[in-house]
């Protein structure tokens, strides 16, 4: 926290200042973890366009929004029985 506010790590390069996101998840399947690692990132900062990036790109992603509810897009893996909402531990 600074002056109130919280922060984080992944800056939104369109305002300098940490990406005010509808995510507080992005898992994403790559070739490798370098590029799962920056589709996941860009998916936080891209919030809901995110979604149609993904699919564009063929990227398989499981994105949890911030009231625990999960999207799964581009061929993510169906979900286990009574896996669609995480507790809220944020």
């Amino acid at each position: 926290m600074r002056g109130g506010a919280v922060l984080h790590h992944i800056i939104d390069p369109a305002t300098g200042l940490p990406a005010a996101s509808c995510w507080r998840t992005a898992s994403i399947i790559a070739a490798t973890c370098v590029d799962a690692n920056i589709a996941s990132t860009a998916a936080i900062v891209m919030g809901h366009r995110a979604v149609s990036w993904l699919e564009t790109h063929r990227l398989p992603g499981r994105l949890v929004d911030l009231e625990g509810s999960v999207h799964r897009v581009a061929g993510w893996p169906p979900p286990a029985a009574n896996s669609d909402r995480l507790p809220n531990t944020l």
